[in-house]
């Protein structure tokens, strides 16, 4: 009589799902590496019209194609490819530009090709002036980035405090406005800013013209030194400048529409609604 032969297909089964990780892991490290070489390969002065020219990884793509981005703007046909090289940008970009992608892309794409994970804590900060902006800027990053498998949070007021920070040490990514923002680093005790790679500033004039200068200078002396950031300003005034001073190492400057009299393209159509207060 033949013994079972449970025992020798529980082992089969096993040592097949460990040769299939196995495999999975060779072909990561694989893809990883090729999409590092295409980067360092990537001419970032070149012409560049839609991001399937551009060196990104498979979830990066996914999430563009499936939210309909195919084409860039002048903005990150500029700023997109100097970022991926790990260029810090000082660009001079209006509201409706497109700089949100400008910079939400190499975010995704920088961390990806780090292998960030959950452990390594947060990876990027991304500061903006107000609350709905922040908003708005999350929800790009929610759509473009589905298919990563990053953390994202964000910070803003109006909020419970205490959920924030139970929430804190897991995100890998946070868009938030500064006071905010400072009021974390000051207060939350296990918030740990030590292994940021990417600062974002975006509308750095509408941040210090809000007042939130002092917090921007305290929130970037509890950063890392070595990081890469990208700092947009509609104008270029004094304070940005200062700003661009203290936050960036060897920027590269990209402007588009830097004749035009307007923050805003005047291809921007904006709609508003007049309702009674009950």
């Amino acid at each position: 009589m033949a013994p079972p032969a449970s025992g020798r297909k529980s082992k089969n089964v096993s040592k097949g799902k460990n040769d299939a990780k196995t495999l999975k892991r060779k072909r990561d490290v694989e893809d990883h590496e090729k999409l590092q070489k295409s980067v360092d390969e990537l001419d970032a002065k070149a012409e560049i019209k839609n991001f399937s020219e551009l060196p990104l990884s498979e979830p990066t793509s996914s999430g563009l194609e499936s939210s309909h981005f195919k084409t860039l703007t002048d903005v990150q046909s500029k700023a997109v490819p100097l970022a991926l090289k790990g260029k810090d940008i000082l660009g001079a970009a209006k509201t409706g530009s497109g700089k949100t992608l400008a910079f939400l892309v190499p975010v995704l794409e920088n961390l990806y090709r780090q292998k960030w994970t959950e452990l390594d804590g947060l990876g990027a900060l991304i500061i903006s002036p107000t609350r709905e902006l922040a908003i708005q800027i999350f929800e790009v990053l929610r759509k473009i980035g589905r298919y990563h498998t990053f953390s994202a949070g964000l910070i803003i007021g109006g909020r419970s405090l205490q959920e924030e920070r139970e929430r804190l040490g897991r995100m890998n990514i946070l868009v938030c406005t500064p006071g905010r923002m400072l009021q974390h680093m000051d207060q939350t005790a296990a918030f740990d800013v030590d292994n940021l790679q990417m600062l974002v500033l975006d509308e750095a004039d509408r941040i210090l013209d809000m007042g939130f200068q002092t917090s921007v200078d305290a929130i970037l002396e509890h950063l890392p030194k070595q990081r890469q950031t990208m700092l947009f300003s509609a104008t270029q005034t004094k304070k940005v400048s200062d700003l661009a001073r203290l936050s960036l190492k060897e920027p590269e400057y990209v402007a588009v529409h830097e004749a035009a009299s307007s923050a805003t393209p005047t291809t921007l159509q904006q709609h508003y609604c007049v309702v009674t207060l009950p």
